[in-house]
């Protein structure tokens, strides 16, 4: 994870994931549901158990309480029960803006807590759980040049995140249904994408001006 003291490479592995499960596979089942004249909150109620049941096997596996996987079934109920209720399909394509609207805030906000959420996140995925390793992680804070890191990358997250939850608002809100549906999903692969580029980036610079230094 750390090929020098003084900053890290994040992993992304479990967001591919993610994307593949959460994002993908949704909207392939939403626009075959719709060209066969299934109405749209059904289509987006039924598109919707692909990360409804990987939220539920998350809970399951991890066997205790993970935000991330409540937030996600929060989200899903949420959009598609409104939707049901008011009858305005918005409030069902818009629910998963949810997610990365509040985790755009939590990355951002957590820049006044001791650890910014950069930091919290690679030490779950770096260190899996292994005592020793946590302990070494939570050492490299001392380093002035790693804590500059992780800040910087957590405000960019945190930015990235609140510009794409505002633009799929207003996606889900403001276009025809058949449009919204791809384009929503479209601005999540593409922020992400962007997101991870430039953290991949940023790390190798930082790696270069180090290893120059050195």
């Amino acid at each position: 994870m750390l090929s020098s003291p003084d900053h890290f490479t994040p992993r992304f592995g479990p967001l591919y994931r993610s994307l593949i499960v959460s994002v993908a596979l949704p909207l392939i089942a939403v626009q075959v549901l719709l060209r066969t004249g299934t109405p749209a909150v059904t289509a987006l109620a039924i598109a919707a158990i692909f990360p409804f049941g990987d939220a539920l096997a998350t809970l399951v596996r991890k066997r205790r309480f993970d935000p991330i996987a409540i937030l996600s079934l929060v989200a899903i109920v949420v959009g598609i029960g409104t939707s049901g209720i008011t009858g305005n399909v918005g409030f069902a394509v818009a629910k998963d803006s949810l997610f990365t609207l509040v985790f755009g805030l939590i990355f951002l906000g957590s820049l006044a807590a001791p650890r910014p959420m950069i930091f919290v996140l690679g030490k779950q995925f770096a260190t899996g759980g292994d005592p020793a390793a946590a302990a070494a992680w939570d050492a490299r804070w001392s380093l002035p040049g790693f804590r500059r890191t992780v800040r910087l990358i957590t405000v960019v997250w945190g930015c990235g995140l609140l510009l794409e939850a505002v633009l799929r608002v207003v996606a889900a809100f403001s276009l025809p249904v058949t449009t919204s549906t791809i384009v929503s999903p479209v601005l999540q692969v593409v922020t992400f994408a962007a997101l991870i580029l430039w953290t991949t980036n940023y790390t190798r610079a930082v790696r270069r001006r180090l290893a120059r230094a050195a």
